[in-house]
């Protein structure tokens, strides 16, 4: 996160004229991402009541290509606001004493690294599966995916929570200042 930000003389753009640009497709992102991982979340939770182990093991299948492509979209996701985002909120609150992105930051990417692990296992789990697995672990399988969108989706409102008044301060001063 302390990856330096382009010189003002170098992109001729303040870094907080660049910063609505930024949350615009945060916002974008987290609203396609919160839809994906609510309908994963939804099948996952079908699949854990499915009482047709047969039905339920293809369910899982499906579920698995989908939680394999949906990770790889949270991890470019996850690259750009490393990259560019949490970088600028840094510069942008510099000097705010109350704002500080880091420690908060930190927090959620501990969450994030939980959920990733309960998809992981959820992974593991069905690649384990065999055609005459117990009902257990189809459960249990499904139950891994259920509980990684339930924290990602916590995670991803409670990064919105956490960026939405960092930028609406530093929006109110940059508007303040630019009328003196």
């Amino acid at each position: 996160m302390s990856m330096p930000c382009k010189s003002q003389a170098a992109s001729e753009i303040a870094p907080e004229a660049e910063l609505p640009k930024l949350l615009d497709r945060l916002k974008q992102d987290h609203a396609e991402l919160l839809q994906v991982l609510m309908d994963l979340e939804n099948q996952a939770s079908q699949t854990e009541q499915e009482a047709d182990k047969n039905r339920a093991i293809s369910s899982l299948l499906h579920l698995r290509l989908w939680t394999m492509g949906f990770k790889e979209e949270l991890n470019r996701h996850s690259e750009w606001e490393e990259r560019e985002l949490f970088p600028l909120l840094n510069i942008c609150c510099q000097g705010h004493n109350a704002l500080s992105v880091t420690p908060t930051l930190c927090d959620l990417e501990k969450d994030h690294q939980l959920a990733m692990n309960y998809m992981d296992a959820f992974l593991r789990a069905v690649h384990a599966l065999k055609s005459d697995s117990e009902a257990m672990p189809v459960k249990q399988a499904a139950a891994y995916l259920t509980h990684a969108c339930r924290i990602l989706i916590k995670h991803l409102e409670q990064e919105e929570r956490l960026i939405n008044p960092m930028t609406d301060q530093v929006s109110n001063d940059i508007h303040y200042f630019s009328y003196d």
